[in-house]
């Protein structure tokens, strides 16, 4: 498919959003004699965007909702989210996101891979096995250990073991990234990615940005701060770089404007974080960001840019692993200015925030608080910053009841019914930590 103007790609991207509400639907409820666990077999540059968008919808959805409410970003005030924010969760809170990802993302990356290998379209299986380790990586952070190795084999395994996130998950991902650049570097075959790769329009230079940055978190994650930094110089130097999507609106809306005009008064700004940002004065972008959440929101729009990973999530990454004291206080910086010129304030509001020595307090005077409290404030609403206080422990939060905040999600309702290999319940998981969470 080729895609000469913006009105087509913007057509095409209102085919796939639909796509992904209807179509995938349709498949997976089905009621021949095919099977809804195995890949769906559909052109590559079908497949492709409906993936992406699967997985940034996501993303944008329940793992932010949930993530952020945990680390009190967020806060659940009405019907049932009131009771979630006091942790009060079942299992079954879970499906969603779990089938959303595993039917619409894994199944689907399995047959865009067995297509793109068995015909030689190097720069799709990069693609494929990029967005493969991003989203492993997104739900073993939250449930741990998952099926992996035998997921995805449809009535051959309806029961697939649970691996192990230390020894198997997390090696995985470290093997898609590193089979990615090679792949990236070969030439693409006879058919490249283009108007069908939504979130880089087959910019094979950015994916590899991408890959780095990925990385990145990767070695954060598991405490390795010299490969992290390593991989994060080599990740995204610009906001322009970011790995994600703007939705068109009109319909085709942005994750948290949904939510906001479909759940009005279930979720607004956290108390805590409006807290510790009056504490430093960050008016401005509590002006934006701290009022109610609703249609009107002035960051939660229909077509707000939803992305992966970022420019300002790379730079605290430096900030936090680097040794140079220049080098760290430049990230830091950069950090802080993306994360105003994410939300639409100007040099002017970030000049004078910064100009206070209690956020800079200068070259070699920066302690890990001052730089993981500005990523907290500066990742609003990113799942990955509750990874980042799992990680640190800053800022210090109490608990909304009880003595404990959760440190991960219960694996879902679905997999405790139907699947004979699922860990065995546990009322307490919900508090217990993924196996990086040391």
């Amino acid at each position: 498919m080729k895609l000469k103007d913006i009105n087509l790609k913007n057509i095409f991207i209102l085919f796939v959003s639909t796509f992904i509400i209807t179509s995938c639907e349709s498949y997976f409820e089905d009621t021949d004699n095919s099977d809804p666990n195995a890949p769906l077999s559909i052109p590559i540059n079908v497949a492709l965007p409906s993936i992406e968008l699967a997985l940034i919808d996501s993303k944008g959805g329940l793992f932010s909702n949930f993530n952020t409410m945990f680390i009190q970003h967020v806060e659940g005030v009405e019907r049932q989210w009131e009771s979630f924010n006091k942790y009060d969760i079942q299992p079954v809170r879970f499906n969603q996101p779990w089938t959303q990802l595993y039917e619409k993302v894994f199944i689907e990356l399995k047959a865009v891979k067995n297509e793109a290998s068995t015909n030689g379209l190097n720069h799709y299986l990069g693609i494929s096995k990029t967005l493969e380790a991003y989203t492993l990586m997104m739900v073993t952070d939250v449930f741990g250990d998952i099926p992996y190795t035998e997921a995805g084999l449809g009535q051959e395994n309806s029961s697939p073991i649970y691996d192990s996130q230390s020894s198997v998950v997390y090696p995985a991902i470290k093997t898609l990234l590193t089979d990615a650049f090679t792949l990236f570097d070969s030439p693409a075959g006879t058919i490249a990615p283009g108007n069908d790769d939504v979130i880089y329009g087959g910019n094979i230079t950015k994916w590899k940005l991408a890959a780095h940055s990925i990385l990145a978190r990767y070695y954060l994650h598991l405490g390795d701060n010299a490969n992290a930094l390593s991989e994060a110089k080599m990740g995204f130097t610009s906001r322009s770089d970011n790995m994600g999507f703007t939705y068109p609106g009109s319909g085709n809306d942005a994750p948290w404007y949904g939510f906001n005009t479909e759940r009005e008064g279930d979720i607004e700004f956290h108390p805590t974080l409006r807290s510790i940002m009056q504490g430093l004065n960050d008016t401005d972008r509590l002006g934006v960001l701290g009022v109610t959440f609703n249609a009107s929101h002035p960051y939660f729009t229909n077509n707000q840019r939803e992305d992966l990973i970022s420019y300002r999530e790379i730079q605290f990454i430096i900030a936090e692993t680097s040794t140079n004291p220049a080098e760290q206080h430049t990230a830091y910086l950069n950090g802080i200015r993306a994360s105003f010129e994410e939300i639409g304030l100007s040099t002017t509001e970030y000049d004078a925030y910064v100009a206070q020595t209690s956020v800079n307090p200068g070259i070699g005077s920066l302690t890990m608080n001052h730089i993981m409290t500005q990523k907290y404030i500066g990742m609003f609403v990113q799942p990955e910053a509750f990874s980042d206080w799992r990680r640190t422990g800053i800022p210090s939060l109490t608990p909304v009841t009880g003595t404990s905040i959760p440190r991960r999600w219960y694996y879902p309702e679905n997999e405790y019914l139907f699947n004979n290999n699922a860990p065995g319940r546990d009322d307490d998981l919900l508090f217990k930590r993924v196996g990086w969470d040391n």
